[in-house]
């Protein structure tokens, strides 16, 4: 809806409101006779009348749009042999837009919405990409792929095809990076550089860790003893 359309609407519907109840208070209501006295005062009276005009207009509009607005169609005449015809039923070319939009699977076709007229069909389309894409470049070749698509069910009878596009599902996928080698630092800093980057890595140190029986500190400082005392006893 526009906004001009939906402006209108609502000062329609607060009019007729209005008017409603400034009619409608003189006969029913605790307030029958202030409302009835505001009549002879000539600034209420002007504006009851313009409510009651905005009103009428309304009315009148919307009853005109009842009676000579054509129905929806849901069919669509692709060609005429005699007296025969060829149709094609506006879910039909829903369906094609949305296998044309799809088939290439970079593409969602989230709504699809069919007018046809005597004139011919309007396909208006909400497009979510699956992926951030260039839409400048996408666009366009989507719009075409989706002319041709439609023309093959519907004829020359397209006449407009609108893409709308929303944000995407999904980002775009990373690029491969390739990380060039940092240059050898000189002096004494290369010693930290990595084998990778250039640099000597350190040797690797061998760590031997005894998997014998533990002996405490004074153990062994008793059995270190006794050879001693064995001696002075032998002299």
């Amino acid at each position: 809806m526009s906004g001009l359309r939906r402006f209108c609407l609502i000062v329609f519907a607060i009019a007729g409101a209005l008017c409603l109840c400034v009619l409608a208070l003189p006969w029913v209501g605790p307030y029958q006779r202030e409302a009835t006295a505001l009549m002879d005062n000539p600034y209420y009276y002007i504006a009851m009348q313009a409510l009651l005009a905005i009103t009428a207009l309304g009315v009148i509009v919307a009853l005109l749009r009842a009676l000579f607005t054509p129905r929806k169609r849901k069919t669509v005449v692709i060609d005429k042999s005699g007296g025969d015809q060829i149709t094609v039923t506006t879910a039909a070319i829903s369906s094609q837009a949305t296998h044309v939009i799809e088939g290439q699977d970079r593409f969602i076709a989230e709504k699809v919405r069919v007018n046809a007229g005597k004139r011919g069909v309007t396909v208006n389309v909400r497009v979510r990409p699956r992926h951030t894409v260039d839409l400048t470049a996408e666009g366009k070749r989507l719009h075409d792929d989706l002319s041709q698509g439609l023309a093959t069910i519907c004829g020359d009878r397209v006449r407009h095809v609108n893409l709308e596009f929303v944000e995407a599902a999904a980002p775009a996928p990373a690029l491969d990076v390739t990380v060039e080698p940092v240059e050898q630092l000189g002096g004494a800093e290369a010693a930290y550089e990595p084998a990778a980057l250039g640099g000597a890595a350190p040797e690797p140190t061998d760590i031997t860790v005894p998997m014998g029986p533990s002996v405490s500190v004074g153990s062994h400082d008793e059995a270190a003893s006794e050879p001693d005392e064995a001696e002075g006893e032998v002299a």
